[in-house]
């Protein structure tokens, strides 16, 4: 087994420049929204002189702040720029955002970053009330939007200046519509914010604002991202939470160290990261999946394990995600790695993914029975996809994890 390094750090602007693109997958195919919000954010933001602190808070609030738009429709919506429909995905967002520990200052700024200047605002705030990160956002965040399907920023910039001249006062700080354009005078803000060199050039933007994530920071970040993962569909909505326990208890039962089993629950709240690349009619479907469907659902784990190859020193936490649909015989997918590259981590969290979707309604079916569940996971084991050593192990707690499948409930904020 490998060994776990407690004292491993991952440095805040690289989990969050990796995992927000967890965000922005939309039926037009996979966007960089929140990259280029937060690198026009910080650019305005050094332009007004804010402090590191102030920054450091609007980089981490750009990057999350439409979390709570979590289907393709709301996304879809939010391409417009004269969008009206705003507080629910704010709401949502800032909701996710309150249960982490490190990212719950930022609710505020997420809750109102499409507050109108001029108000009415569901906040209660307008004018200079509204924080200064939510104002910031919301006029770049529209920016972005004028920019959307555009390959070439610096053909469109006078358009963008002169629709957000239109709406100042009215949308946006008038102030601020007015930095904005000093702060992306030179050319090179408009050739970078639609350039595939932006996450280097976002990297050295934010280079002075990183600050390092211990485990128990990273657990709080994951607590986030797999409570946007499972509001994507209401059959889903506790879903990594409880393959998270699942993996822990099994990991204790297997008689693995507290770090492993600490790095297990992580795997498990984050083993559906890439789910969110798969339509919400697809997964909400109540009838058999046609070839193409499914492969959709096929190409969730392949996007688990590039989102967080690239957001830091997080073996093997990435394998034990990422293989949770691998089989032992080399069958499964998407890589079709075989067993003797499947360590026991990857094959606990396989059994914990199928033993919580068995035990969990589906649009298709209702939960399955302790009879069927045995049958299906012994059945797969005997078929050469589970370890039958692992399978046994969770049929023998089979009461142990259906407690800690039944004892998390809907918590407020989450869909019904």
């Amino acid at each position: 087994m490998v060994k776990i390094r407690r004292e491993r750090k991952v440095g805040m602007v690289k989990l969050l420049t990796a995992l927000s693109l967890t965000l922005d997958f939309a039926r037009e195919g996979l966007l960089q929204h929140h990259r280029r919000v937060a690198y026009m954010a910080l650019r305005l933001a050094r332009a007004l002189g804010m402090s590191s602190h102030q920054r450091r808070e609007l980089f981490m609030a750009a990057m999350l702040h439409d979390a709570g738009a979590v289907t393709f429709k709301e996304k879809d919506e939010l391409l417009r720029f004269d969008v009206e429909n705003t507080w629910s995905h704010c709401h949502a967002g800032a909701e996710f955002a309150r249960r982490s520990k490190v990212l719950a200052p930022l609710a505020p700024l997420i809750l109102g970053h499409h507050d109108r200047w001029q108000g009415p605002n569901r906040t209660g705030w307008s004018g200079s009330d509204i924080p200064l990160p939510c104002r910031i956002i919301h006029l770049v965040d529209r920016v972005d939007v004028l920019l959307h399907g555009r390959t070439e920023g610096l053909a469109a910039r006078e358009e963008i200046y002169r629709r957000l001249a239109e709406m100042s006062k009215h949308l946006f700080d008038p102030e601020l519509v007015s930095a904005f354009r000093e702060a992306s005078a030179p050319e090179s803000f408009w050739l970078d914010v639609v350039s595939p060199f932006l996450e280097r050039v976002l990297a050295e933007e934010a280079e002075d604002l990183d600050f390092s994530l211990g485990w128990e920071e990273l657990a709080s970040t994951a607590e986030f991202f797999a409570s946007v993962i499972d509001a994507k569909s209401r059959f889903t909505q506790l879903h990594s939470r409880r393959v998270a326990e699942v993996a822990a208890r099994l990991a204790t039962r297997l008689g693995m160290s507290p770090e492993e089993r600490e790095l297990l629950r992580l795997a498990g709240l984050l083993h559906d990261l890439g789910k969110v690349s798969v339509p919400e009619e697809i997964l909400e479907k109540p009838g058999k999946l046609t070839p193409s469907e499914f492969e959709r659902i096929k190409a969730h784990t392949f996007y688990t394990y590039r989102l967080l190859e690239t957001a830091g020193d997080l073996s093997p936490l990435i394998q034990w995600a990422a293989y949770h649909h691998e089989r032992l015989d080399g069958t499964g997918y998407p890589f079709r790695i075989a067993s003797e590259r499947l360590d026991l981590g990857a094959r606990l969290t396989a059994v914990a993914d199928i033993f919580v979707a068995l035990r969990e309604d589906r649009p298709y079916r209702a939960g399955l029975s302790r009879d069927e569940i045995a049958g299906i996971l012994r059945g797969q084991a005997a078929g050469g996809a589970l370890d039958a050593a692992v399978v046994e192990v969770a049929l023998s707690a089979y009461e142990e994890l259906e407690e800690a499948v039944s004892s998390f409930g809907p918590r407020p904020g989450d869909p019904t």
